[in-house]
């Protein structure tokens, strides 16, 4: 079931960003940020900041990098499975 504002119109899908690099992230956001449809409500730069983002927001989506430094994007995913 589809989530619900207030006003029961469908509430904006909630997106994480995790990418490494600032600029990408700022452009996700900024792109993103055109549609009203989503709404992004957090975003990391690497494997445990993408963790505590997700835990902290409870996102729809999360946006995520498939390289993260010397960490990976499976990385990330392995530890959603674990938690």
């Amino acid at each position: 079931s589809q989530h619900r504002a207030p006003s029961g119109t469908p509430a904006p899908v909630r997106v994480v960003v995790v990418d490494d690099h600032e600029m990408v992230r700022m452009g996700l956001r900024a792109l993103l940020s055109r549609f009203p449809s989503i709404e992004v409500v957090g975003e990391a730069g690497d494997v445990d900041g993408a963790v505590q983002a997700a835990k902290a927001s409870n996102p729809d989506v999360v946006l995520l990098d498939i390289r993260l430094g010397s960490e990976s994007g499976l990385d990330v995913c392995r530890r959603f499975q674990d938690e």
